[in-house]
């Protein structure tokens, strides 16, 4: 197929069809292109390159019957196939040649080396980073947050200032055969044309898709039928006869949109409403709106019925439009063919041929081919969104000509003139012309109709934009020059029209386009820049798009278009290219500064306040809060403009500009402060715009400053352009103090700005300017003090965005910068002068005082501050001026990384000095800003020492290295009052320590800077030469003196102030005089000098804490100057000289009060040391588990024996209550229990791997297993090939048993049955119950368990004899019984008399408890039964029935034993791999499954006592008793053993036998016998499988590669075993295959001793267990076994029978033994051929190791780039949107998904219907959370991943961290959560302890 015939076939195919679109449509339409692009099927294989046919008819067919026209089953066809050298995470990781582009995904790691990187933007994906190659490097990893986060920067030259490797860069998959071939020309020729007639395809359709833009109320039906009309296609342009119509069927569909704003529910209601059809399918078309993008809700004929439909789907704002079917047809094409063409930019042939991408660049850069028939030369006004008339690209409305900065100069773009030729673009400047719209490239075609595609579709193409077009070295500036041109239209539809902003085009183009430096270089050079700024100026302050001509200065701001927060994306696309751009002239001189002078002045001096004197504000306007979430670009917006000076090289040029640049901003600000700038308002600017301004005059030098009262004048936080200008200082960098100070002077007299003529009239212009910065400070230090409370919560907010957020380096640090410049620039007297005013405290502190105004008539004023309020502003003052001489960060000339991370460095310091901190705790106490920063964690790990978490509830925290200790700087200006305090006494205690000197000879030294290191600024001191700062100093130490001890922190503040002006390190003494002489100068007005009161102070005790520092600041005059001691001995009468030595030793090392303090607080810790040492001791002698349940720990240990819980009723708290006590418990199935997968190899290997100690670690170092290399190749192997698991899968091989949990907590009977009742009675209508009453379900009044039953508690305590019960029994009964003995009478009445006196005396009811039980027969045959008896009749009816229910279909009888049994086996198998050195498997149980246990087992024991005495009323219960006693006696018999050993679970036989030692049938010989028929049941089945899976042989491993115990055992062992071993094979080997070596191969007997010790521990452990449960007295027994290593002889030892090895021995012993009977025996009976039973009666043997769930990835986002993104599994992303994985199984679903044919979502179904685990455990990997699912009930846990900081992770998307695996973690959840079955009581605690209505935290 030519494409001439394919432009037919796009025409006719909506006819041909008969406009309806089915997958049989979409097959032909990926045939036709197809064939088209491979020129009519010749090269085929280019495209399918391992279809590996050369004739072309076959690739066709080939093509079409296995692909079916599809490159996905080209790929899964595929996927068999690959070389597994290449089978990496994707095959598209080969980028030889050209940029790898791969996009990062949501979940994946994003890899920023900042040391290779051009900036911190540059990023590499999974593939492309190797640590090893970037070792070293500072080395940030975020997890990507979007599904388009970007793509892969590597091999953009562009992109890196430093080499590095990648492997995938440099080399080839060499398994392609079409990599860098040479393309042929025909092909060429069919691939562009191809590509350029779909790409014109889609234009001309979609050209005329805007309908759902209009608005509804408006439409008609001849303007659906013009619409029609417009959009038909011109035949002749698709290769057929001009008198071929483009028909329609006259039918038409009403089409819905989605839309981001409106609700999912009301869109539900208007598709119901508008269709008329059922809810369902209202459901149906909603969910594929919002996935899809848009949908069909009904079609008609009938235009005016659809228009009526229409208007009620649209009521709520729903966007829609009406469309003929042919057109819808089309829609659905064009979705068909883009599919297709993403298809073939990820196919292999575009990938790996670079002339392909070219030509598809190529055909996306050249002009549009108008196929439509429509045409027309009206007259257009433009209006957003919408094409002129003639489907040109529109411009921006243009009809002035620029008369000021704004203005853009048309130019054709820098490019090379061959692209231009190829593309036909920048030819001429025709198309710039700023007036006319121009007929744009298919890429700006598609970019401008962005926002009609639909949702799937746009996401679609922004991933092709990404992958193919931007990041093609070779047109990826003319793509940029092409987005540049149509930039203001874009930003116009974005910020007006979008529905859908976070899919609009600008977010994916601008970020990836301007952060390449040529792209940003010459959209600079060309001016461009000047359309944004007036794109984003016009938006802001008319609410309208406008081009530069059409600019109007003003200062107003729409609040409509401030809170639209859309804009911030074009502020971050002008900070893109204003960073990246290397002509950095251009930008500083060209209008760039101007415009933005005019964008920043929109927000200066805004929000603006005024101070509430008398009444509390009743209205707090929000507003502000608009202008403060705005600030933060438009800093960063001046940032970088000022910022383009460092990019200057040249010295001269630097000077120049940066005078322009700032004599430009300041004449700017003079005009706003002159009110000679257009719009400004009074009441929106804090600027005074009256005329005549009111002036106060500093007496001492006469300078003259504007009088300006901040608590009666409008003050504001924000002055972006002062910012602006501060950088600008910052940044010149001038050569010397006078060099600034001369361009500050010129600046402020210039009368010219940038080319303009500027009135001034201002009498000290430079001083308004800095003014402002003044006067913020003093406002931020007023709201800290309380002194504009009456203004409501608003100011303290605006201070603290301004102060302690983002906005601090921009606004606060900016503000005492330029203070700091004020100071440096002039004189002291002007600058305190100023200061002072502005601070309040000129004068007026203690008493009223008079002060002269400008008028002749004097006034008295009251004070300013209170008494409250002014030590607080007396001491923010002072704090002020010591941050003026030590906050020197930006003073100090350094470049931005050093700025940077000496900032980052400083936070760290003086928050993490106090002690160790974990990460979340210290990042909140830190300012976003700063731990955002990526190389805030760097910067964090090279200062601290970081402790990792070791247990499961632990975090991690840092410690700060020592070396840092010494820079605190207590003084540090983001340090509160108190945390200053803190830091005073920290700095205080070290220095303390390490001079062992007292407390009050502690001084802390200021922390100076030499003023060669201050360059410009190095005369930030001269104000401390100032008369009117030593004034201040006087008044405030007077006041201070007044105020005695309540002003001790003030005195410390004023004194560390005194001590750094002594050093005079930056004051310019020449010009200005010295510190010095205002220090000892005695003031006129106040009699006295700063040294004297110092010397004053030194004589009052009452300040006795700082003498010391008062001396150090006398001894630096005094060393500096000798004259100190003789000055003050002419001001002071009595002048003592051994006061101000520093060697007077006047007080001892503590006063009374330190010493009271330190003595109470060691007592206090001592105390607390001895509490801490018994709670751990209590815990640990009561077993205590991590999440234990809060029962009442008693002592149950007392002489008398271990008691049961008391009769205390948590309801009714009465103990004497008639009705029985018991406890709750919930009887539930359990899925823990798993027998071995012998078919499974990896399930086989792994049940035989565990360690043989079951009470080891999992990870322990005392393990002895040995393991071959094959087996370590063999797991390692398996753990890469699985990202997760492998699961458990193996549904027949898992086995849900009921057990019993309880939480230990008890009622009466009577009690628990009115609570019940209660709980049914209550609905619960807004969500699920927690609990499921129809199950008889009831939550814990107290721990909030779930509970299903009530069990009586009957006994008092247990204190049977273990010792007794596990006595050695020398002769063994079980080898003569048999059925003659059985069926001797006497020897059976013997029996009965034997087994009742036995389970008497195993009776611990006493003979109150049994008359509750036992009822009388009255003369008359009457039953006499008493209240209690009454009650206990009908707790047992009760319980009875509830059990009965709960264990259907087995029926539950009084002495059955499969609860206990199946609780005994789950308790053994949760406490597997819980360490616990050389004791027993008891020592571990807690005492809450203890009380569990020991319930279910004396009821069990008191229910064979009631039977035997006749006290139940049931037929023969005694007999009934006997006979399955002896049953399961008989059972282990010799004779009746073989069938047992095929059969039988011996744990249930051992439990199920009540021990009769008078009868010699003791629990040891019970034990022994089930124990020989375990061993031998567990060799047999091991044998078996071994023999029938042909000893595993596989090129992996054979069965010798099992991990062996050691490597020698007993020769006679050996022995055995093989003798064993040959005698099964003789069996089960029917093959002639001679196996002899592997047989005759010691290590093979090895490891089938190591499997049978491994299979017969459990059995062991569950023996101790139950022995332990039974007798609660373990007196006389030994319970630590130091000198036994085997867990198995451990317990065999305490269990007083054989070692598995002497079992072993004994069965082909030819002693006569009861063991080698019954080996014999079987042996014989699986030869005679009588084991033919059922397979489902057989016996599995269960699974002997650790049983855990599913094993995880050691990184979270391994789960995506090894899993969820990878072709090698086939992309699960593409059909699971919300991955859940079963932990149980490894199933992935879509935790968003309905299962198929269920109402239920997939999580639901597949742990109720699927998995075999009878709970749902859920790994979210997007929500990094856990799902638990019970029932009808669910819930949310934290995940086993914690960050690299050790903690779990937070809900911030701004810090997407890299999550690792906590193996600890996971290891309780698993034990504690799931095995302890607590899944069901952490949702209903969930449940429980919140008030929401069922919201996602708890379903």
């Amino acid at each position: 197929m030519d494409t001439n015939t394919l432009k037919q076939f796009l025409f006719q195919l909506p006819l041909q069809s008969r406009y309806k679109f089915d997958k049989e449509v979409r097959q032909q339409i990926r045939k036709a292109l197809f064939l088209a692009v491979s020129h009519e099927g010749k090269y085929l294989n280019w495209l399918f390159p391992n279809g590996k046919l050369d004739n072309i008819d076959s690739m066709i067919n080939k093509v079409e019957s296995e692909y079916e026209w599809l490159f996905a089953n080209y790929y899964k066809l595929n996927l068999k196939r690959r070389d597994a050298k290449y089978d990496t995470h994707n095959h598209h990781a080969f980028h030889a040649n050209s940029p790898c582009a791969r996009i990062f995904r949501k979940g994946e790691p994003i890899y920023r080396c900042l040391t290779c990187g051009f900036d911190d933007t540059c990023a590499l994906c999974s593939h492309c980073y190797h640590p090893e190659y970037h070792e070293g490097h500072k080395v940030h990893i975020t997890i990507c947050q979007r599904e388009n986060g970007g793509v892969c920067d590597c091999g953009d030259p562009e992109a890196w200032v430093k080499e590095y490797f990648c492997p995938y860069a440099v080399e080839d998959d060499e398994s392609l055969p079409i990599r860098d071939s040479q393309m042929p020309q025909d092909l060429e020729n069919s691939f562009i044309k191809t590509i350029e007639v779909l790409l014109d395809y889609v234009i001309d359709v979609m050209s005329q898709s805007d309908a759902q833009f209009e608005d509804p109320e408006e439409a008609s039906q001849s303007q659906v039928e013009l619409k029609t009309i417009n959009g038909s296609l011109n035949p002749t342009k698709y290769g057929l006869n001009i008198n071929m119509n483009d028909i329609n069927n006259d039918e038409y569909y009403l089409i819905v949109y989605n839309d981001q704003i409106r609700q999912y529910r009301d869109a539900v209601q208007r598709i119901h409403l508008a269709s008329k059809k059922v809810k369902n399918f209202a459901v149906m078309i909603t969910e594929k709106v919002q996935n899809y993008g848009m949908a069909k809700v009904i079609s008609s004929r009938d235009i005016n019925l659809l228009l009526e439909r229409q208007k009620i789907l649209s009521a709520t704002g729903l966007a829609s439009c009406i469309r003929s079917h042919r057109d819808v047809f089309r829609e659905d094409m064009c979705d068909e063919i883009l599919n297709w063409i993403y298809d073939l930019t990820e196919s292999e042939m575009f990938k790996t041929n670079n002339r392909v991408k070219n030509l598809f660049c190529r055909a996306f850069c050249g002009k549009w081919n108008n196929g439509l028939l429509v045409s027309s030369i009206k007259s257009y006004q433009y209006k957003v969104g919408s094409l002129d008339p003639s489907l040109k690209i529109p411009k921006i409305n243009c009809f002035k000509k620029a008369s000021n900065h704004w203005y853009f100069h048309p130019s054709k773009w820098n490019l090379p003139d061959e692209i231009c030729q190829e593309c036909d673009y920048n030819l001429t400047e025709s198309d710039y012309d700023i007036s006319s719209s121009h007929l744009g490239s298919r890429l700006q075609y598609f970019i401008y109709l962005d926002v009609r595609f639909w949702k799937s579709i746009r996401i679609l193409l922004h991933d092709l934009y990404s992958t193919s077009l931007i990041t093609n070295l070779y047109y990826k500036n003319i793509v940029s020059c092409q987005y540049v041109d149509i930039y203001p239209t874009i930003a116009d539809m974005f910020l007006t029209m979008d529905r859908e902003p976070e899919l609009n085009i600008m977010c994916t183009l601008s970020t990836q386009l301007f952060t390449c430096p040529s792209n940003s270089t010459s959209i600079v050079q060309h001016g461009d820049i000047s359309r944004i700024f007036a794109s984003i100026y016009g938006f802001l302050t008319v609410e309208e798009i406008r081009s530069p001509e059409e600019i109007e200065i003003t200062h107003e701001i729409s609040m409509k278009s401030l809170k639209n927060r859309r804009w911030g994306q074009i502020f971050f696309d002008i900070g893109y290219i204003l960073s990246r751009s290397r002509d950095s002239k251009s930008i500083l001189t060209s209008n760039i500064i101007p415009m933005a002078c005019d964008i920043l002045a929109l927000f200066q001096g805004r929000p603006v306040m005024k101070r509430e004197k008398k009444n509390h504000v009743e209205y707090e306007s929000p507003d502000y809060t608009a202008f403060f979430h705005a600030i933060s670009v438009i800093y960063q917006f001046g940032e970088y403009i000022a910022h383009c000076l460092c990019n200057l090289c040249d010295d001269e040029l630097k000077k120049s500009l940066s005078k322009n640049a700032i004599n430009y901003v300041i004449g700017f600000l003079l005009k706003l402060e002159n009110n000679d700038y257009p719009g400004l308002m009074d009441d929106s600017v804090d600027v005074n715009l009256s005329s005549e301004k009111s002036i106060s005059k500093e007496p001492i030098g006469g300078n003259i400053i504007q009088h300006f009262r901040i608590d009666e004048e409008k003050v504001s936080f924000l002055h972006p352009i002062h910012s602006f200008l501060s950088w600008l200082i910052e940044l010149s960098e001038f050569q010397s103090p006078s060099d600034l100070v001369d361009a500050l002077e010129s600046s402020s007299k210039s009368k010219i700005c940038h080319g303009q003529q500027i009135e001034i009239d201002l009498a000290n212009p430079l001083t308004c300017i800095f003014d402002y910065p003044i006067r913020t400070i003093v406002l931020m230090s007023q709201i800290k003090s309380g002194f504009w409370v009456r203004n409501g919560f608003s100011v303290r907010s605006q201070l603290q965005l301004y102060r302690s957020t983002g906005l601090r380096e921009s606004g606060y640090m900016r503000d005492l910068f330029l203070t700091q410049v004020f100071i440096n620039s002039n004189s002291p007297n002007l600058v305190c002068y100023l200061l002072f005013s502005r601070w309040l405290l000129m004068d007026g502190w203690i008493n009223e005082v008079s002060i002269s105004t400008t008028t002749t008539t004097t006034t008295t004023t009251p004070l300013v501050y209170d008494s409250k309020t002014l030590p607080y502003m007396l001491e923010e003052c002072m704090n002020f001026f010591i941050h003026s001489l030590t906050e020197d960060l930006y003073l100090r000339g350094l470049k931005d990384e050093v700025v940077n991370r000496l900032r980052i460095k400083h936070e760290i310091i003086h928050n993490l000095c106090f002690g160790p901190m974990n990460y979340t705790k210290m990042c909140s106490q830190i300012p976003d800003h700063i731990t955002s920063e990526k190389r805030f964690d760097i910067i964090l790990t090279e200062m601290t020492d970081f402790v990792p978490p070791k247990g499961a509830s632990d975090i991690g925290v840092y410690h700060l290295k020592e070396e840092y200790l010494d820079e605190i700087n207590p003084y540090y200006f983001n340090y509160t009052t108190n945390t200053k305090d803190d830091a005073i006494k920290f700095v205080k205690d070290r220095i303390r320590k390490r001079i062992r000197k007292p407390y009050s000879e502690i001084v802390i030294e200021p922390k100076l800077r030499s003023p060669q290191e201050l360059g410009n600024f190095r005369y930030i001191g001269n104000f401390s030469a100032s008369t009117y700062f030593s004034d201040f100093l006087i008044k405030t130490l007077q006041y201070i003196k007044a105020e005695e001890i309540e002003a001790d922190s003030l005195l410390e503040t004023a004194l560390h102030l005194i001590h750094i002006c002594a050093f005079e390190n930056t004051v310019d003494m020449q010009q200005y005089g010295s510190f010095y002489d205002r220090f000892v100068n005695v003031s006129d007005v106040h009699k006295t000098s700063v040294a004297v009161l110092l010397y004053d102070f030194l004589n009052n005790d009452i300040f006795k804490n700082h003498h010391s520092k008062i001396r150090y600041i006398l001894k630096v005059f005094e060393d500096k100057y000798q004259t100190l001691n003789k000055i003050l001995n002419e001001q002071i009468d009595s002048f003592d000289i051994i006061k101000v030595n520093l060697n007077t030793n006047e007080c001892e090392d503590e006063n009374d009060y330190e010493k009271k303090k330190r003595i109470a607080q060691e007592r206090q810790a001592k105390l607390m040391a001895k509490f801490k040492k018994r709670q751990s001791s209590f815990l640990k002698n009561n077993h205590f588990e991590p999440n234990g349940s809060d029962i009442e720990m008693e002592d149950y240990e007392e002489e008398n024996g271990w008691r049961f819980p008391e009769a205390h009723c948590l309801l009714c708290q009465n103990a004497a209550d008639e009705s029985p006590f018991g406890i709750m418990t919930y009887i539930t199935k359990s899925s823990e229990f798993r027998t071995i997968p012998f078919d499974d190899k990896y399930w086989f290997v792994k049940s035989f791997s565990d360690g043989p100690n079951l009470d080891d670690g999992e990870d322990s170092t005392t393990s002895t297993d040995i393991k071959s290399d094959k087996w370590k190749s063999y797991m390692h192997k398996v753990k890469e090939s699985n990202v997760i698991g492998p699961g458990f899968s193996h549904q027949d091989h898992v086995d849900s048993k009921l057990v019993s949990v309880s939480c230990g907590h008890g009622m009466h009977f009577s009690c628990y049955m009115n609570f019940v009742n209660s709980r049914s009675n209550s609905i619960q209508i807004t969500r699920n119950t927690p609990e499921n009453i129809e199950h008889k379900e009831f939550i814990c009044p107290l721990c909030k368990a779930i509970n299903n039953s009530f069990i009586p508690i009957i006994w008092n305590r247990n204190n049977r004899s273990l010792q007794n019960f596990l006595q050695l029994t020398p002769l063994n009964t079980l080898e003569t019984l048999n059925p003659k003995i059985v069926h001797d009478i006497q020897w059976y009445n013997r029996f009965e008399q034997c087994y009742k006196e036995d389970v008497e005396k195993l009776s611990i009811l006493s003979s109150v408890e049994k008359d509750t039980i036992f009822s009388n027969l009255d003369a008359r045959g009457n039953n006499e039964i008493n209240t209690r008896q009454q009650n206990f009749k009908s707790l047992l009816s009760n319980m009875f029935q509830i059990l009965s229910c709960l264990t259907f279909p087995q029926i539950f009888k009084p002495d059955a034993t499969f609860i206990l049994v199946n609780t005994v086996k789950s308790l053994e198998i949760s406490l597997r791999g819980i360490p616990i050195k050389e004791q027993l498997v008891i020592n571990q149980i807690s005492n809450k499954s203890l009380i569990n246990l020991r319930t279910l087992s004396e009821f069990r024991n008191s229910s064979i006592l009631m039977k035997v005495n006749n006290w139940l009323q049931v037929p023969n219960p005694g007999s009934d008793v006997y006979s399955k006693s002896l049953a399961k006696l008989f059972s282990l018999s010799t004779i009746q053993m073989n069938t047992s050993i095929l059969e039988s679970d011996f744990l249930d036989t051992l439990v199920s036998i009540l021990p009769t030692p008078s009868a010699g049938f003791s629990f040891n010989t019970i034990l022994n016998g089930c124990l020989v028929g375990h061993i031998i049941q567990s060799f047999h089945i091991i044998c078996k499988e071994i023999i029938a899976h042909d000893y595993y042989k596989s090129a992996d491993f054979s069965i010798v590669d099992i991990p062996i115990l050691q490597e020698t055992i007993d020769p006679t062992v050996a022995k055995s075993l093989r003798i064993m071993f040959r005698k099964f094979k003789i069996i089960y080997d029917t093959n002639d295959e001679d196996n002899s070596n592997i047989i005759n191969d010691e290590r093979f007997i090895l490891v089938l001793y190591s499997m049978i010790i491994k299979a017969t521990t459990p059995f062991l452990r569950r023996a101790a267990i139950y022995s332990f449960v039974q007798c609660a007295n373990y007196d006389g027994l030994q319970l630590s076994y130091p000198n036994i290593n085997l867990e198995a002889d451990r317990l065999s030892q305490f269990l007083n029978v054989k070692l598995v090895s002497e079992y072993l021995d004994q069965f082909t012993s030819q002693d006569k033994s009861y063991e080698s009977n019954v080996f014999s025996g079987f042996l014989l009976y699986l030869r005679s051929g009588k084991s033919n039973i059922e397979p489902l009666s057989i016996k599995r043997m269960e699974y002997p190791g650790i049983i855990k769930l599913t094993e995880l990835p050691d990184r979270l986002d391994f789960f995506f780039t090894k899993y969820y993104y990878s072709d090698k599994y086939n992309n699960p992303h593409m059909s699971i949107e919300d991955p859940a994985v079963c932990l149980f199984c490894g199933e992935v679903v879509d935790i968003q998904k309905s299962a198929i044919g269920c109402n239920e979502g997939q999580c639901t179904t597949h742990y109720l219907k699927e998995c075999a685990n009878n709970v749902g455990i859920f790994l979210l990997p997007k929500d990094r959370s856990l799902l638990l699912l019970h029932k009808n009930g669910g819930s949310f846990y934290n995940a086993p991943f914690l960050d690299q900081h050790g903690e779990l992770p937070g809900g911030e998307p701004k810090k997407p961290k890299t999550l690792y695996l906590m193996k600890p973690r996971y290891d309780e959840f698993m034990r504690n959560v799931w095995l302890q079955h607590n899944v069901p009581n952490v949702i209903v605690r969930n449940l429980e302890s919140v008030m929401d209505m069922g919201g996602w935290d708890t379903l």
